[in-house]
């Protein structure tokens, strides 16, 4: 490999892996063949001149007027890369001649011509794959190319010209377009493929709302290796704060299990997702003191619940000292979140202990008089959508629950907590759309510019996400 680029090794960690099946190479290939035959058109073929039989000819305007490759393949080679091959190829041209005796009487003459290969023409070259600064890097190696014997018109002129000609083709004219194809494979690959790895974003600034605007995910690539029947490419998948002054997530990302073979069979890409970037991100936002939300008087009205002293005297009849007075809660996850999402059966569910901070609004401010904890289980449904900047994943709550529950401080004496239930959940449904709220950037996933992901579906089992779609290039 060249030097910064990384060969293919055993698989690296990352929360994310995308897998790419020969469907889409048989996409890719026919998409990307156009183009290359576009290109060919424009290629510049130098002219030719020689002398035979005491004349000096020139073979000029060598133009190339029709290029199509009939079979084009791409396939997977295990642990190397992709192999191109280009069979049935046709290619047309028009040319000009000219040749002039090199003795007295110097005979003269001019005309055109049009050639056209016969025969078996091929080109092959092998698409090595590698990463280059935390990106996909792609070389062709061994590119080769093969024009069989032309089949030469030409348009006046004597019957002897053809040999020279036929000559002039047979050396380095026919070496010159062998030449104009290998070099148009090879810019495919380095100045087309590779400047659209170069314009991949491997960190992108998820789109929430103050105060939630505070955190990016990192899709830096750590590894990509080729299989019989695939390519799998796997980035870190880890969400971070954009000050970059926070400690970066403790855990490693979980193992991701192989790639469903029914899905490389039936979808250009599958993508699979470990819990590791929700995970990473209860971390930011635990770290940033936004896992917390003051419920107040007014989120409880909708549920018909009072959020007074009056109201919790039966539970706790200390608050007795503040008759009449309206409360607060505090509701936040409890302790440092490291490993709380799961993903089950089509839903991503969080389960984390939580602490509820009940408080008297006395007019001297917020008074502390107990603290209720338990564990939080929330369940949200998942559905992705094609936004102009690429795929988004969105993540909906649902319902949220906590139980058993626990007096964890008090200071206004007994507070029963079996009965205080009814009003967690009345909380716990107020936070849920707050929740949601934040969360409805969504979170964007890989992308390259111009290509839009079509017939996705979504489906979760054993703690894995998987995203499988069909892509379409719009150029």
């Amino acid at each position: 490999p060249a030097r910064g680029v990384r060969a293919a090794t055993a698989a690296t960690a990352g929360g994310a892996r995308a897998s790419i099946s020969q469907m889409f190479l048989d996409y890719a290939v026919k998409t990307a063949v156009p183009i290359l035959e576009q290109e060919i058109l424009q290629e510049t073929i130098p002219d030719q001149s020689g002398k035979s039989s005491g004349f000096e000819y020139t073979v000029s305007n060598i133009k190339i007027t029709q290029f199509t490759v009939g079979s084009p393949q791409l396939s997977f080679v295990e642990a190397k890369g992709l192999q191109m091959e280009l069979d049935g190829i046709t290619l047309r041209g028009t040319m000009s001649w000219r040749y002039r005796g090199r003795h007295w009487p110097h005979v003269k003459d001019h005309g055109g011509g049009d050639f056209e290969v016969g025969g078996n023409t091929h080109a092959a070259g092998l698409l090595v794959l590698s990463l280059a600064s935390g990106r996909p890097h792609a070389a062709l190696s061994g590119a080769a190319a093969s024009l069989d014997h032309f089949k030469i018109k030409l348009h006046g002129g004597a019957s002897w010209l053809y040999n020279m000609v036929v000559h002039a083709f047979e050396g380095h004219i026919k070496g010159s377009i062998e030449n104009s194809l290998r070099d148009e494979m090879t810019d495919a690959v380095d100045n087309a493929l590779n400047k659209e790895f170069a314009k991949m974003r491997l960190t992108e600034k998820l789109p929430f709302d103050p105060p939630y605007d505070i955190a990016l995910i990192d899709y830096t690539f750590t590894d990509i290796t080729t299989k019989s029947d695939h390519v799998s490419v796997t980035v870190r998948a880890s969400i971070n704060d954009t000050s970059g002054t926070q400690k970066s997530f403790p855990l490693p990302p979980p193992a991701l299990p192989s790639t469903n073979s029914s899905d490389l069979g039936r979808h250009h890409v599958t993508l699979q997702m470990s819990t590791f970037p929700v995970d990473s991100m209860a971390y930011v936002f635990y770290n940033r003191g936004l896992l917390r939300n003051e419920v107040t008087p007014k989120d409880l009205d909708s549920f018909g619940f009072v959020l007074s002293t009056d109201t919790f005297l039966p539970v706790a009849p200390g608050l007795s000292k503040w008759p009449h007075t309206n409360m607060t809660i505090d509701a936040m996850v409890a302790s440092l979140p490291t490993s709380t999402a799961r993903f089950d059966e089509n839903e991503l569910q969080i389960d984390t202990p939580a602490m509820f901070a009940f408080y008297v609004n006395s007019p001297k401010g917020r008074i502390p008089v107990f603290n209720i904890t338990g564990p939080v289980v929330a369940a949200a449904a998942l559905s992705v959508a094609q936004t102009p900047a690429g795929q988004v994943l969105h993540c909906k709550f649902t319902n949220a629950t906590c139980a058993p529950l626990a007096v964890n401080a008090t200071t206004v004496g007994p507070v029963d907590s079996e009965r205080i239930s009814d009003v967690i959940t009345f909380v716990l449904d107020a936070v849920v759309p707050i929740a949601n709220a934040a969360l409805a950037g969504g979170l964007p996933l890989p992308s390259f510019e111009g290509v839009e992901a079509t017939n996705t579906s979504i489906t979760t089992r054993d703690n894995v996400c998987t995203v499988c779609s069909n892509v379409h290039y719009g150029g």
